[in-house]
C-alpha cells in the first residue's frame, strides 16, 4: 500500500510552496520555520505562511508541560493522579506532533537549502539555546546545593548513544532531531534530497517491519543507540511528516484529515505504549496536515496572538519546564496540594519561556545570518568538526550500549539455566545458586532498599551492590516477584552516601540501582527477590528490608 502511495504522489518540485511560505519564527524542540521577510500586510507576526502550525506547536509544548507537571506532582509531591492514562498519553501526543511538524518542514528545507547550509541552520537552532539553558540551570542548582545530572560530553553531544543521564530530562527528542538532521544532510549530500518521498515511504516500511519482527522491548526505545534509532516507533511521525508537503500539494490531505486524527489519538488510551507511538504518530501527521492545508489564522485577537507567542517560545518552554518543575517542588510549601503545585509550576515555566523566547529567536536569527554569509570552506570545516564529534559520540555510546546489552543477555542466560522454582523465595534461590557453584564472593555487599510506587502505572526499585575486594566489578540487578522475573537492569547511581558503610567506590563507578518496573508487578508479593549478577554469571541474593 505504501509503495502504491509513493507512485501516486506528484513530483518533488511541488513541495516548494510549503517551504517557501514559512516565516522566520521559533519552533518546538529543535525545529524552526525559515524564510525571508514577510510583508507587513501579512500580519504583524509574519504568520501568513503557516500560522496554524505555529499555534499547533505551542499547543504541543503546552501538552508536554501539563503531562510532566502531572508526573512530577506524583513523584515529588505524592499527589494522586486525576486521569492517569490520559495524563500519560499527553506526552506521547505532544512529542508526536513536534516530530510531524519537524518532518513536514524539513521535507521542504532539505530541497531548498544547500546541504551545508541546511545542517548549519539546524545545529545553530538546537545547540546554542540548549547549552545556554543547561548552563543556566547548572548554575542555579549549584547555588542551591542541588545536583544537575547529565553534564557529561556524551550526553551534551545529543548523539544517539543509548541510555544516558541528561541534564534537562527532555533531551531524548533532541537526540532524535539531531539524528534526523544528520541523516537528511547525508541524503542531500548524496544528491537524494528530491527523492525524499520514496525514501520516506521505504522508511515507513522498515519501521513497520521492525515493529513486527524485533523484540517488543526495542519498539518504544526513547534513548536508543545509533543502530536502533532508525527503527524506533518514535520515528513514525517524522517519517510521515516528510510525505505531507507532497500530499498537501496534490490535494490528498485536506483540513478534514484533522477529524481522522481524533479517534486515533483516543485509541492511544487503550493500547500498549509501543502501539500508541504508531497510532499517535499517524494521528499527528493527519493533524499537522490538516493545520497546514486549512485557512491560516491571522495574528489578530488576543487569543490568537497569545497562541502565536506560545509557539515562538515553545522551544525554550520545552527546555526549561522540567528543571522548573523540580525547583518549584522545592520552593512551594509542603502542605500544598499536587494541583496547586502543578499550576504554580506551569505558570512559572510559561513566564520563563515568554521571557527567554525572544532571546532564543534573536540568537538564532543572528547565527543564521552569519551562516548565510559564511564562506563554504568555513562551513565545511565547522561542520566536519561537528560531524566527527557526532559520529564519534554515537559510535562510542552505541558500542557501550551493545556491550551492556550483551552482558544482559548473558545474565538472562545464567538466570534461565537454574530451575524455575529457584525464584520462589530467597532461601530457594540461595540454595539453587550454591548448588550450581555460582555464588558470589562473601565480600560482595548489597541490599534491596525499597520498591515504591511513583505513579499509577510505575514503581521504582532502589538497591545497591558493591565488592570492596573487586572495586571495578559491575553487577546487574534482577528482581523477581511471585517467582517471575520483573526486571533486569544495570547500575545507574554513584551512591556516595554509602561510602561510610561499604567504603569508597572507585571514582565514577556506579553501584546503585534505580530501576523502573510496572506498579502492579510486585504489588501482591510481600517478599520480592533481588539478585546481583556479575559478568561471569555468578549471583548473590540481596538482603531486603526487614530481613
Amino acid at each position: 500500500m505504501l509503495a502504491r502511495l509513493a507512485r501516486m504522489l506528484p513530483r518533488p518540485a511541488r513541495t516548494a510552496p510549503l517551504a517557501a511560505a514559512q516565516p522566520a519564527t521559533g519552533l518546538g524542540p529543535g525545529v524552526a520555520l525559515e524564510a525571508g521577510p514577510v510583508p507587513a500586510s501579512a500580519g504583524r507576526r509574519a504568520t501568513a505562511g503557516l500560522a496554524n502550525i505555529q499555534i499547533l506547536r505551542g499547543l504541543a509544548a503546552a501538552t508536554v508541560l501539563v503531562h510532566h507537571a502531572a508526573v512530577y506532582a506524583q513523584i515529588l509531591r505524592g499527589a494522586e493522579p486525576s486521569f492517569p492514562t490520559f495524563e500519560a498519553m499527553m506526552g506521547v501526543w505532544g512529542v508526536a506532533v513536534f516530530f510531524a511538524i519537524s518532518g513536514t518542514l524539513m521535507a521542504g528545507l532539505v530541497v531548498r537549502d544547500r546541504p551545508l547550509v541546511f545542517l548549519a541552520h539546524r545545529i545553530s537552532r538546537i545547540f546554542p539555546t540548549y547549552l545556554a539553558v543547561v548552563a543556566l540551570f547548572a548554575a542555579v542548582f549549584a547555588a542551591l546545593g542541588l545536583s544537575l545530572g547529565g553534564l557529561a560530553p556524551l550526553s551534551l553531544s545529543l548523539a544517539p548513544a543509548g541510555p544516558r543521564s541528561y541534564a534537562l530530562n527532555v533531551e531524548w527528542t533532541l537526540v532524535f532531531e539531531t539524528s534526523f538532521y544528520v541523516g537528511l544532510f547525508g541524503l542531500a549530500s548524496a544528491g537524494l534530497a528530491r527523492r525524499i518521498v520514496p525514501l520516506a515511504v521505504l522508511w515507513l516500511v522498515l519501521l513497520a517491519a521492525a515493529f513486527l519482527l524485533l523484540p517488543t522491548a526495542s519498539h518504544d526505545l526513547v534513548l536508543p543507540p545509533a543502530y536502533l534509532l532508525p527503527v524506533a516507533a518514535a520515528c513514525v511521525p517524522f517519517a510521515g511528516g516528510l510525505l505531507l508537503p507532497r500530499l498537501i500539494a496534490s490535494g490528498r490531505i485536506t483540513p478534514m484529515a484533522g477529524l481522522l486524527a481524533l479517534p486515533l489519538f483516543a485509541a492511544c488510551l487503550f493500547v500498549e505504549r509501543d502501539v500508541a507511538r504508531w497510532l499517535g504518530g499517524i494521528a499527528a501527521v493527519l493533524l499537522v496536515g490538516a493545520a497546514a492545508s486549512a485557512r491560516q489564522a491571522r495574528g489578530e485577537g488576543a487569543v490568537t496572538r497569545a497562541a502565536l507567542s506560545l509557539g515562538d517560545a515553545s522551544y525554550v518552554l520545552y527546555l526549561v519546564h522540567v528543571p522548573v518543575l523540580v525547583l518549584t517542588a522545592r520552593a512551594v510549601p509542603a502542605h500544598w496540594s499536587g494541583l496547586a503545585y502543578g499550576l504554580t509550576a506551569i505558570v512559572v515555566a510559561l513566564g520563563l519561556a515568554v521571557l527567554l523566547g525572544p532571546v532564543d529567536l534573536a540568537l538564532y536569527r543572528a547565527l543564521r545570518r552569519r551562516i548565510d554569509a559564511a564562506a563554504p570552506v568555513t562551513l565545511r570545516r565547522w561542520l566536519a568538526a561537528y560531524l566527527l564529534m557526532f559520529a564519534g559520540c554515537a559510535a562510542w555510546g552505541s558500542a557501550d550500549t551493545a556491550r551492556d546489552d550483551w552482558q544482559e543477555r548473558r545474565a538472562r542466560m545464567a538466570l534461565a539455566a537454574l530451575p524455575a522454582g529457584s525464584w520462589a523465595d530467597p532461601a530457594a534461590a540461595a540454595a539453587a545458586i550454591d548448588a550450581r557453584g555460582l555464588t558470589l564472593p562473601a565480600s560482595m555487599q548489597g541490599a534491596l532498599e525499597f520498591i515504591t510506587r511513583t505513579s499509577p502505572v510505575d514503581a521504582v526499585v532502589s538497591a545497591y551492590a558493591f565488592d570492596p575486594a573487586r572495586p571495578t566489578q559491575t553487577y546487574r540487578l534482577a528482581v523477581y516477584c511471585s517467582g517471575r522475573l520483573i526486571g533486569l537492569d544495570r547500575p545507574r547511581r554513584m551512591r556516595k552516601d554509602l561510602a561510610e558503610v561499604i567504603g569508597p567506590a572507585r571514582p565514577g563507578h556506579r553501584i546503585g540501582f534505580w530501576m523502573q518496573i510496572p506498579a502492579a508487578a510486585c504489588a501482591a508479593d510481600p517478599a520480592p527477590l533481588a539478585l546481583a549478577i556479575d559478568a561471569d554469571g555468578r549471583m548473590g541474593v540481596l538482603a531486603a528490608p526487614g530481613r
